[in-house]
């Protein structure tokens, strides 16, 4: 077996390696502790692979598929076409977390039928499946807010005021206060994807572990059949057919990737009670959304279906209180949208530009209060203009 899939697979069944796993500091505990004391209070199928979870394939690829047939024969005005376009986005966001799922190895065993759903429900952002695997399921699952190896987190003050490349994709975020921050969104998972493959895998030395050529292989595939689209329906329908629905898929998985992990603190071990935030919405939502927003459940067991993550979620709160984060999806949009993305300290968030700080949520408090003012050091030097 590749080493890439001897990591993969002890993140996935809420291991830690033991590269991955210092004694944690007083306060935090390691993953694999709740690993061990919840799986005895669940039922052994919980553990066995979904593949009825794929029913959602077809489902979602027929519609996709009747929005373009729908646009490119019937030429609806422009009303209908934006219709089409946000229905079919909605589709492709839902195959995207789907394939997350899948890549997960909690759906089908086989690595072919893998790396082909992820690579279809990855189809919008051009993102290798490989990739993602290297991205999500080593680097983050096995470092989770870790300040050194977690890929998914923008930094801190001290490196913002020292990297132009970290000003630009700050002001980007939610809670920066510059106007282009709107779009975050809608655009950070396609964006983010293009840092990944050119500049951040290799910084954080993803292809010691995957095949750079698969990944390359299977970007310029997933590129081409775009270019392909755009040449048989022209500029005009490639809007409505690829640009708008990726902006509404980039939107649907955005909208939970960042509300899970931006608002809490970085931490020294890999704790999920800590690290990790599960979201909530209307049960005919999670459903449609294939549960995704019970994210602490599924750091902890992300080789089980999330169709569980539920059950896991009762014995959560059962064994460990009020540690466990948990808020309404709409509540964790409006925080996400009101507060920085720098951090000051592990458990603080800093705006650059004000000076004003935050604390993270923590385990057993979901304010995040407003700290007092920030002291002249979280403000200078000013930012370095390179």
């Amino acid at each position: 077996m590749k080493e890439d899939d001897t990591v993969s697979e002890a993140n996935d069944r809420g291991e830690d390696s033991d590269d991955f796993a210092p004694a944690p500091p007083v306060g935090l505990r390691p993953l694999r502790e709740y690993a061990r004391s919840i799986r005895p209070h669940l039922p052994p199928e919980v553990f066995e692979r979904q593949p009825t979870r794929l029913i959602w394939l077809p489902i979602h690829a027929t519609i996709i598929g009747a929005s373009l047939v729908l646009l490119v024969g019937a030429h609806p005005a422009w009303p209908t076409a934006l219709l089409c376009a946000l229905v079919a986005g909605h589709s492709w966001g839902c195959l995207g977390l789907l394939a997350h799922e899948v890549l997960h190895h909690a759906v089908v065993k086989n690595r072919t039928v893998q790396r082909l759903v992820g690579a279809l429900g990855f189809l919008p952002f051009c993102l290798s499946p490989t990739l993602w695997t290297a991205w999500h399921n080593q680097a983050h699952h096995g470092y989770t807010g870790n300040f050194f190896m977690d890929p998914d987190h923008f930094g801190t003050l001290r490196l913002w005021q020292n990297s132009r490349y970290l000003q630009r994709l700050e002001s980007l975020t939610p809670g920066s206060g510059h106007a282009r921050s709107i779009a975050f969104l809608c655009t950070f998972f396609s964006l983010n994807s293009i840092l990944m493959l050119a500049l951040i895998g290799e910084q954080k030395g993803f292809y010691t572990r995957v095949s750079r050529k698969a990944v390359y292989a299977e970007t310029a595939g997933m590129t081409s059949v775009w270019l392909v689209v755009l040449l048989l329906v022209g500029p005009g329908n490639f809007l409505f057919i690829c640009v708008l629905p990726a902006f509404v898929a980039n939107a649907l998985v955005m909208s939970y990737i960042a509300t899970n992990h931006l608002l809490n603190p970085l931490t020294s071990a890999n704790d999920p009670l800590a690290n990790t935030l599960s979201v909530t919405a209307p049960h005919w939502v999670e459903t449609l959304h294939l549960q995704f927003g019970y994210h602490v459940e599924h750091h902890i067991f992300p080789m089980i279906s999330a169709r569980h993550n539920p059950l896991v979620r009762d014995i959560l709160i059962r064994l460990y209180g009020n540690r466990y984060l948990s808020m309404p999806h709409s509540r964790a949009l409006r925080l996400l949208y009101t507060r920085p993305k720098l951090h000051c300290k592990l458990d603080a968030l800093v705006n650059p530009r004000s000076g004003s700080t935050y604390r993270t949520l923590m385990p057993g408090d979901l304010s995040m209060p407003e700290l007092p003012p920030a002291s002249n050091s979280l403000r200078s030097p000013p930012a370095r203009q390179t």
